[in-house]
C-alpha cells in the first residue's frame, strides 16, 4: 500500500465517512502512485479498509503487478460504479470541485455527499517521499536560472529567453512546465500574467521570469525580477527594496498554523504603512502547490485556511506600474512546526 492512501484512509476513518469516490485522475495517481495518463481513465472507490479501481482493460495487467493492494473493476462507466456501491452510496462522499460534471450529477443522484475540496484537503499535507520530489524540482529550477542569467543576451525576444530557461531546466532534469514560462521585458512586466512576445532585451531594462518546472509530476516555483545592465533607474531599485522586503517580512512569518489571511496582510500592510503602495499589489501573496501548481490554500484576504506543517507554499508579493515597470519576487517553501525552509534560494543581486 502506498503512504498517500494509508494517509487518506486513516483520514477517512477519523472524520467517521464510510468511504470516497474519486474521480479526478491526479489524485487517483496520487493514491495509488500509478501512472494514469488522461483524465477519465480510473476512478478510485476507497474506504478505510480497502481500495478498488475502475480502470479498462489496457491498464489491468500493469496495474495489478504494481498495486497488489488495490481491488479491480473492468469498466470506466460511472453507472456501473454507482450500481455497485449500491444501497452504500449514501456513506460515500465526493469532491464536486473535481469531478465533471456528468460524473458529479450521477454520484449525487445516486445519494453521494459532496464534500468541498476534499482532493485538496487530501493532498495539502506532502509525504516525505513527494517533498524529496518537490525539492529536486525547486533545486533543477534554482540552478537552472543561475546558468539562465549568465546566457540572456541582448537582442533575444521574450519567446526566445524563455526557449532557452526551458531548455536548461530540461537539460538538468525537468520532466517538463509547472506552468507556461512567464518572460517579460521592459514594460511588460507590469503585466503579472503577460504572454510571451518577440518582444527584444535591450541593455538598461528590467526583466521579470517566472517559471518552474515537473520532476516526476511534481512542481516548483520561482519568480525573479532583475535589472538588464548596470545602471538600474532609483525608482526601480526603490520598489525591488519594497517588495525584498515585504517578501521578508511575509516569509519570515511562515509556519505551520499560520492564517493564510494574516500572512497576505502582513505583506500588504508594509506596502501601505511605508509606501502607501498597497493599490500596486494586485494579486494573491502566494498559494500552496504539488502535483498542481495552484493548490489549497490560497494566501489572499478571501483565505479562511491556515498553513501545515509538510505543506508547499509560496511567497510572492510584487508592484505592477502600468507602462513603466512591474516587480514580483517568488519562492517556494517547506511549512515546519516552527518556521520554513526556502526550497528554491537563490543567490542574486538585488
Amino acid at each position: 500500500m502506498t503512504e498517500t492512501l494509508n494517509k487518506f484512509q486513516k483520514y477517512l476513518a477519523k472524520n467517521k465517512l464510510g468511504g470516497a469516490v474519486i474521480t479526478d485522475i491526479l489524485t487517483v495517481n496520487y493514491l495509488t502512485s500509478f501512472h494514469f495518463v488522461s483524465e477519465g481513465d480510473a476512478f478510485l472507490i476507497v474506504t478505510s479498509k480497502k481500495a478498488t479501481c475502475y480502470t479498462k482493460e489496457m491498464y489491468l495487467i500493469d496495474i495489478k503487478n504494481k498495486c497488489p493492494f488495490l481491488n479491480f473493476v473492468n469498466s470506466l462507466d460511472i453507472n456501473v460504479l454507482v450500481k455497485n456501491l449500491g444501497k452504500q452510496a449514501k456513506n460515500f462522499v465526493f469532491d464536486p470541485y473535481a469531478s465533471n460534471y456528468i460524473n458529479g450529477t450521477t454520484l449525487k443522484n445516486a445519494g453521494v455527499k459532496e464534500v468541498a475540496k476534499l482532493t485538496s484537503i487530501i493532498r495539502e499535507v506532502k509525504t516525505r517521499e513527494e517533498i524529496k520530489l518537490i525539492k529536486k524540482a525547486c533545486e533543477i529550477s534554482s540552478k537552472s536560472f543561475e546558468i539562465f542569467k549568465k546566457q540572456l543576451k541582448a537582442g533575444m525576444t521574450e519567446l526566445e529567453a524563455a526557449k532557452l530557461l526551458e531548455g536548461i531546466m530540461a537539460k538538468l532534469g525537468g520532466n517538463g512546465l509547472a506552468f507556461d514560462t512567464i518572460m517579460a521585458f521592459g514594460k511588460n512586466t507590469a503585466n503579472p500574467h503577460h504572454a510571451n512576445s518577440n518582444m527584444k532585451l535591450k541593455k538598461e531594462m528590467p526583466v521579470l521570469v517566472d517559471f518552474g518546472c515537473r520532476y516526476k509530476g511534481y512542481c516548483s516555483d520561482i519568480t525573479r525580477t532583475f535589472w538588464f545592465g548596470k545602471k538600474p533607474t532609483q525608482e526601480f531599485q526603490h520598489y525591488f527594496e519594497t517588495v525584498f522586503e515585504a517578501y521578508t517580512v511575509a516569509a519570515n512569518a511562515l509556519k505551520a498554523g499560520k492564517s493564510a489571511k494574516e500572512l497576505d496582510t502582513l505583506a500588504r500592510n508594509y506596502f501601505e504603512d511605508n509606501f502607501e503602495a498597497s493599490k500596486y499589489f494586485i494579486h494573491s501573496l502566494g498559494h500552496n502547490l504539488g502535483l498542481e501548481i495552484h493548490e489549497r490554500p490560497i494566501l489572499s484576504q478571501r483565505s479562511e485556511d491556515t498553513l501545515k506543517e509538510n505543506a508547499l507554499t509560496t511567497i510572492e508579493p510584487g508592484l505592477y506600474f502600468k507602462n513603466k515597470f512591474g516587480i514580483r519576487y517568488e519562492d517556494t517553501f517547506l511549512i515546519t512546526k516552527t518556521g520554513s525552509i526556502n526550497l528554491t534560494a537563490v543567490k542574486i543581486k538585488k
